[in-house]
């Protein structure tokens, strides 16, 4: 008897023992889960919505270059002389442009056609001479934008247009006696306009040398059996989108064109607005320079001829971690979407809306942003009944740019559950004991 009081009291000593340590598991369980849950939970991000690029009534932003790196990898090296190293170079147009080659105001109204329509490296064109079976045939434009023509010194082409370089190739073979001034008649006419590199940059989203009128092989042998031809890439508007399009911030009404220390402005709104508007060609070496008003302008994003037509975006929606690449859709990263979406559509394609109402309405979405102008990052958190029920409002539901992150964050009630599991993962154990 006494070996059973000692047998039952030793036992319910340890039972109270395990509840003991069970107790204090789980309180210490608990408070770990509640304290890492309100330390690591999202915090609401703080910035001045006005300031947040995607926002119409945005009042402009600070513009400035690249700030100076702050870790190097060459102790005896220092990076200071290259803060701006490749930095995008933003242009106002409330005050004189500083460019580094001058430039006089404008290109003369006499000449302006002929500047602007112009030959370029790589061009072929056919000159052709009466009596002259030795000269006529097809030449090409060579790298240094010279045309060599058989008893001739290389005659500089580069951006002039037929009729002047006809009038030239004329001069030389007057000048060397091969033709008398009335018998050297020369006519030249394009067979091929080659492809060519401009420079963009501004308020574009890539700038930098573009490569436009690129050809397949199979139409320049066309080409080559028939005379003319012509060209709708080789254009001002082609360049720009080259450029990835240009952003809402730019100033379309004086887009800037520099050829060979000349300068133009050219008015470009009509692209958008169906105005009538002059798409100046371009040739090798022109310099395009697209200002900016520092402010987000909402009837530029849309598609167009100098917008982009749509673009990639980065999205998150896990709402339990995934055990494989695979399954987490790594690899699959981004959705392409088209210009001129807003926050509330990429949610709902990113399955952020939806589903059960009473359990899934809290839910959280962030849009991780770039602003293009003081490449600085912005982080924006909305709800998504915030979203729904108030996706008029600009400041609420703003627009998407280029390579945004879009990232779902589970209901209240989700994280609940999900804490509930967690505990009860550590009670099963204890209860088989």
């Amino acid at each position: 008897m006494f070996y059973s009081f000692f047998y039952m009291s030793f036992h319910n000593s340890h039972l109270c023992k395990n509840k003991l340590i069970f107790l204090a598991i789980v309180s210490i369980l608990l408070t770990s889960v509640f304290s890492c849950t309100q330390t690591d939970s999202l915090d609401t991000p703080q910035h001045s919505q006005p300031d947040f690029y995607g926002n119409e009534k945005a009042n402009g932003t600070h513009i400035s270059q690249q700030s100076t790196a702050k870790y190097v990898f060459a102790t005896a090296k220092t990076c200071e002389k290259f803060q701006d190293f490749a930095a995008p170079e933003h242009y106002i147009i409330d005050k004189p442009l500083q460019l580094k080659q001058a430039a006089p105001a404008s290109f003369p109204n006499a000449n302006e056609q002929t500047l602007l329509n112009g030959l370029s490296p790589g061009d072929m064109v056919a000159v052709n001479i009466e009596n002259g079976e030795g000269f006529n045939g097809n030449y090409i434009i060579d790298s240094n934008g010279l045309i060599n023509i058989p008893l001739l010194p290389p005659i500089d082409v580069l951006g002039l247009p037929t009729n002047i370089v006809a009038e030239k190739i004329s001069i030389e073979f007057i000048k060397k006696e091969i033709f008398k001034a009335a018998t050297a008649h020369v006519t030249l006419q394009v067979l091929h306009w080659s492809e060519i590199e401009v420079s963009v940059s501004g308020a574009v989203f890539n700038p930098g040398r573009v490569l436009i009128n690129e050809t397949l092989p199979q139409k320049l042998e066309q080409d080559s059996f028939s005379y003319g031809d012509h060209s709708n890439k080789r254009l001002l508007s082609e360049a720009l989108r080259a450029a990835s399009g240009v952003r809402p911030d730019a100033k379309l009404d004086q887009v800037i064109l520099l050829r060979k220390g000349w300068r133009l402005e050219a008015d470009m709104t009509g692209i958008l607005t169906g105005d009538p508007v002059t798409d100046y060609p371009l040739i090798t070496g022109d310099r395009i320079i697209v200002p900016t008003t520092g402010c987000f302008q909402s009837n530029l994003v849309r598609p167009s001829q100098i917008t982009p037509k749509g673009f990639r975006i980065f999205m998150s929606n896990l709402i339990a971690p995934a055990m494989s690449n695979s399954n987490a859709a790594v690899g699959r990263y981004s959705a392409n979407v088209p210009y001129g979406t807003r926050l509330l559509q990429s949610a709902i394609s990113a399955n952020c809306v939806g589903g059960k109402q009473w359990t899934n309405a809290p839910r959280k979405v962030v849009l991780v942003s770039v602003n293009p102008l003081t490449k600085q990052t912005q982080v924006i958190e909305r709800s998504i009944e915030e979203l729904m029920r108030q996706s008029n409002r600009e400041s609420i539901n703003p627009y998407l740019m280029p390579n945004d992150a879009v990232a779902c964050y589970d209901s209240d009630v989700t994280n609940l559950r999900d804490i509930a599991n967690t505990i009860a993962d550590f009670i099963i154990p204890f209860k088989l004991l």
